[in-house]
C-alpha cells in the first residue's frame, strides 16, 4: 500500500512541476503582427493570451512607442469583459509612419505568474503590406495555439521566449520525480 501512495505522490508532484512550467499569460495572436507592415494606420493593439489574466490594477499592459521611445499610447490597455484572454489598448488617429514597439505585461489569472515581452510592426502608408508573423504561440506539441477571435487572429506578437525549452524541462523533472519514486520503491521492496 505504501508503494503505490509513494508513485500516486510521485505521478502528482509531475504533472503539478509539468503544469506550474507552462503557467505565464503570453500572446497567442496579436494584431498587428510581429514584423507586419501596415499601409493603414491601425486603431489599436489587440492581444489575445494563451491564459486568462488576473485582473489587478497595474498587472496588465500595452505600452506602444514610436522608434524614438517616446509612448504614444494614451489610456492603459484593457481587459475584455467578454474574455479574459484579450487585451488591448487603442491608439490615437494620425499615427506617424514609422517603426513602433510594443511592450506587454500579464499577470497570470491561473497561479499570478507576470509575464512580459515585446515586438515591433511599421507603419508605412507607401510600403507593401505584410501581416507579420500572427501565431506567436506554439503549444506542446509545436503547434499554434488557434485563435478564439477573428480581430486577434490578423496578427501576432512573439514574446521572445519559446516553449520547447520549458517542455524539456518540465519532462526532465517529471523523469526525475518518476525516477526518484522508483528508487524508493526499489529500496522498500529490498528492505
Amino acid at each position: 500500500m505504501q508503494r503505490l501512495i509513494a508513485v500516486g505522490l510521485a505521478v502528482v508532484l509531475g504533472v503539478v512541476l509539468v503544469s506550474v512550467a507552462f503557467a505565464h499569460a503570453e500572446p497567442a495572436n496579436v494584431k498587428p503582427g510581429q514584423n507586419a507592415v501596415l499601409t493603414t494606420a491601425p486603431t489599436e493593439v489587440v492581444l489575445l493570451m494563451s491564459q486568462e489574466m488576473a485582473r489587478q490594477a497595474g498587472g496588465n499592459d500595452i505600452v506602444v512607442q514610436d522608434s524614438k521611445g517616446t509612448e504614444v499610447t494614451k489610456q492603459p490597455a484593457a481587459i475584455d469583459s467578454a474574455n479574459r484572454k484579450k487585451l488591448s489598448v487603442p491608439l490615437p488617429a494620425g499615427l506617424s509612419p514609422g517603426v513602433y514597439t510594443v511592450r506587454w505585461r500579464t499577470l497570470s489569472a491561473d497561479d499570478g505568474d507576470p509575464a512580459s515581452g515585446n515586438y515591433t510592426f511599421t507603419f508605412d502608408p507607401n510600403g507593401t503590406a505584410s501581416p507579420g508573423k500572427e501565431a506567436v504561440r506554439e503549444d506542446a506539441l509545436g503547434v499554434n495555439t488557434p485563435s478564439t477571435d477573428s480581430a486577434a487572429s490578423a496578427g501576432s506578437a512573439d514574446s521572445g521566449a519559446g516553449t520547447s525549452w520549458v517542455l524539456v524541462a518540465a519532462v526532465g523533472v517529471a523523469m526525475f520525480v518518476l525516477g526518484a519514486g522508483g528508487s524508493f520503491l526499489l529500496v522498500q521492496k529490498r528492505g
